[in-house]
């Protein structure tokens, strides 16, 4: 989800992007040393030996305290399923067993469901359990063996003597709303005791911006770029400090994202002849397993993990919000 400090830190990625295209690791656009970062000046950074009159330029990006126009969100703020995770665990049913079976060498995840098969009537015994990366077929089954009366595991294969079981795996799917739509507007500021220096940040990172209409946003999504003005702060020219400030808006969405099993399992009645009930289905498991919660919230870090890599590779923060890269 993106907030109004997450919004600076994906500018200060851009302009880490525009200011180094070739990596951190290579030389910036000036040929001096650029530090980015999401937040003001350190003092270090005024009065310490490797400091911004020893060649070493800045550029800070920090929220500025403006009234911004309102923007509003979606009637009704409907959830949309934004996109599904596959599963990776499978199951084979042979002779009323069960079978867990993983995929390849693909990173373990789902939900796998057994129940009893063989009930007259709706309503059987039944067992979920949700796959995390540590599980192998043998575990699963024996979890799965576990919650079930009379259950037993043989390696990878469940049963219940003298039962019929059968089984399904389900991944899972992330559902998003919009729940507040805002604009923020963010002051980046170079810093330079080279008045040159300033001239060629600036003409570089404007000419960059004025390009981008839109910047992807740390949850992977995007944001729209709206430039406001800039201006010269040349107060401290006594002390050989030359400053610019470009302000520009960021239009994102507050989003509320939540994460659900597919549906494995479940119970209901069809109308039969002379308006009889015909029961179908097999109850769910009951929703006190805990393993299902945990495998969720894994499963939202890692995917939030993988659009901030995506978006900005290798581009980290320190406990100082200077830009750095990533280990």
């Amino acid at each position: 989800m993106t907030d109004a400090s997450r919004g600076g830190l994906a500018l200060a990625y851009n302009c880490v992007q525009v200011l180094y295209p070739d990596g951190l690791s290579g030389a910036s656009v000036t040929g001096r040393q650029v530090v980015l970062r999401r937040g003001w000046l350190l003092p270090s950074d005024l009065f310490t030996a490797q400091n911004i009159r020893n060649n070493i330029d800045f550029v800070t990006v920090t929220m500025a305290p403006r009234k911004m126009p309102e923007w509003g969100e979606p009637l009704g703020r409907p959830w949309r399923v934004q996109q599904k995770v596959e599963p990776t665990v499978g199951v084979v049913v042979t002779d009323g067993a069960v079978e867990i079976v993983f995929s390849g060498t693909s990173t373990p995840a789902g939900v796998v469901a057994v129940w009893l098969d063989d009930m007259p009537r709706g309503g059987a015994s039944s067992a979920a359990y949700a796959v995390t990366a540590q599980d192998t077929p043998a575990t699963v089954a024996a979890a799965l063996a576990a919650a079930l009366t009379g259950g037993m595991a043989n390696g990878a294969i469940v049963s219940v003597p003298g039962r019929v079981l059968n089984a399904h795996a389900g991944g899972y799917g992330q559902s998003v709303r919009v729940t507040r739509r805002q604009a923020q507007l963010y002051r980046v500021s170079i810093w330079t005791a080279d008045a040159t220096a300033r001239e060629i940040l600036a003409s570089v990172l404007d000419t960059a911006l004025a390009e981008q209409s839109w910047i992807s946003t740390l949850d992977g999504r995007e944001a729209q770029l709206r430039f406001q003005s800039v201006e010269d702060v040349d107060t401290m020219q006594n002390e050989a400090l030359y400053r610019r400030d470009y302000f520009y808006e960021l239009v994102f969405d507050t989003l509320q994202v939540q994460w659900a099993p597919e549906m494995l399992c479940g119970i209901g009645d069809l109308s039969g002849e002379g308006g009889l009930a015909a029961p179908f289905g097999v109850l769910a498991p009951g929703a006190a397993n805990q393993t299902v919660t945990a495998a969720l919230d894994a499963m939202q870090a890692v995917v939030a993990a993988q659009a901030v890599s995506s978006a900005y590779p290798g581009l980290g923060v320190d406990q100082f919000g200077t830009v750095v890269a990533a280990a």
